[in-house]
């Protein structure tokens, strides 16, 4: 539950996604299916997951009230991309670095 409650916030889980089958979730994390059944329903309480009636046992992830705005969320994004660009840069910045010097080398 913990995990779907951070993939919710975190935007790993997006509204719509289906959710997997309860067999898979069963040896995942090591739970019996009555176990998974009771998380299930919490979740769905939560209004976290939702079933989908045309799909027997077909959970889909439902952002409901319970999670953070999209706002706070897109600001917080929006710093990760910022910080993950000037990564990118630096890093690229680097390779040239370290290709410049390989290829001096062997042409010297």
């Amino acid at each position: 539950m913990g995990d779907v409650r951070r993939g919710v916030e975190q935007r790993r889980y997006l509204r719509g996604m289906i959710f997997p089958e309860i067999a898979v979730v069963e040896r995942l994390y090591g739970l019996s299916e009555n176990e998974v059944r009771a998380a299930i329903r919490r979740l769905r309480d939560e209004e976290l997951l939702q079933l989908h009636d045309d799909y027997q046992e077909t959970y889909f992830i439902d952002v409901g009230h319970g999670t953070p705005s999209r706002e706070s969320t897109d600001a917080g994004l929006a710093a990760q991309v910022a910080d993950l660009t000037a990564r990118l840069q630096e890093l690229s910045s680097r390779v040239q670095t370290l290709e410049s010097m390989v290829l001096g080398r062997d042409d010297g």
